[in-house]
């Protein structure tokens, strides 16, 4: 196994005490229910505004809530706040956002604008760590443990990444030293950078609407993977996958972040106790033809080896229509198990569970 690695324990339940802690200490989640555990392996989306709509969900075990749009304000902080007195089993729900800089920032209203990824990308190593150390550090004031960032893909000209300017620069060596810089001074701050979107989305358009094909395995293994690998073996845990198709990968028509040979593939790369999150479950590239849509998607993408599923777009009671395929056997309730005892490292290592005693 390439970049395979083992420091982030697996066992380490246990961990900080935050200020609006989980009502109880964690349990053994072999002994949660089948519902619980599956709650753990999703994170919906919601702007700023919204977070108090999912107060039925968290009270249920839901494992982590996406910021979308570019509205926030520094009123997450309480609404947050109120909201993780909800969670139960010692567990706090996660709060991610999308913090690229430039076009994809939710919290430039909460905390202040970013330049894009192009023109940091010009920036020294130093003053990226630093300026994602400072912007870190204000994340986690407001309650956000989770980054979707650093975009780890490769700036090619006339595609949708380098369109939108959202790589840090266009060849390996580069974007991998960014990744690196970027994510360093997140998790300097406490925050958990996500590297995305794997296994790269330089050369393909977009996919909110179609599942798109790269270049063949081969070809992204010399090039697009490499800032992947070099951000795996600096000690980031978290990934995104992307909804792409890679010949001599993925198998017929299913994208990455359904297909049991690419994640297969990716936690072979990122360790046994990476941690595995979908793009959004809901855009068109991985809902395509598929009957149920999101819940169809998450299923699979669970049953596929991803540890958390992302959806921006579901019904109000995904979290059962989930949980039922472990009740009818569809998916293993050891698997299921098997990405909640990864989520729960990653919680403790951020202060989102309570202390075990």
């Amino acid at each position: 196994m390439r970049f395979l690695r083992s420091s982030f324990l697996l066992v380490a339940l246990s961990g900080l005490v935050i200020s609006s802690p989980a009502q109880s200490a964690v349990k053994d989640p072999a002994s949660w229910s089948n519902k619980q555990l599956v709650a753990q392996t999703i994170f919906l989306c919601s702007s700023g505004a919204g977070l108090n709509s999912y107060s039925d969900q968290v009270r249920a075990g839901l494992g982590g809530i996406a910021l979308v749009g570019n509205g926030t304000t520094s009123q997450i902080k309480k609404d947050i706040t109120a909201l993780r007195k909800l969670s139960s089993n010692g567990v706090n729900v996660a709060i991610a956002s999308d913090e690229e800089g430039g076009a994809v920032q939710r919290l430039k209203k909460a905390i202040y604008p970013l330049s894009s990824a192009q023109v940091m990308g010009t920036w020294s190593d130093s003053k990226l760590s630093d300026t994602a150390y400072q912007y870190g550090l204000r994340m986690k004031q407001l309650g956000v443990d989770i980054a979707f960032s650093p975009v780890a893909d490769l700036a090619v000209p006339g595609f949708f990444i380098a369109n939108n300017q959202r790589a840090f620069g266009s060849t390996a060596s580069k974007v991998s030293s960014k990744v690196i810089a970027w994510a360093s001074g997140l998790k300097r701050a406490g925050v958990e950078p996500t590297v995305k979107h794997w296994p790269g989305h330089g050369g393909v358009g977009d996919t909110h609407k179609y599942a798109r094909s790269t270049a063949s395995l081969g070809a992204l293994e010399s090039k697009d993977m490499i800032p992947f690998n070099a951000a795996f073996s600096s000690g980031v845990k978290l990934v995104m996958v992307g909804h792409l198709m890679v010949p001599g990968l993925t198998e017929p028509h299913t994208p990455a972040s359904r297909s049991v040979a690419a994640l297969t593939y990716l936690r072979n790369q990122i360790g046994a106790d990476g941690v595995i999150v979908t793009d959004s479950l809901s855009m068109g590239g991985p809902t395509a033809g598929l009957p149920g849509k999101s819940v169809e998607a998450v299923i699979r993408s669970l049953k596929a080896g991803a540890d958390i599923a992302l959806v921006c777009s579901a019904p109000k009671n995904i979290i059962s229509q989930v949980s039922a395929a472990v009740d009818k056997g569809r998916l293993e309730r050891s698997l299921i198990l098997a990405k909640v005892r990864r989520i729960l490292a990653l919680k403790s290592s951020l202060g989102l569970t309570a202390q075990d005693r």
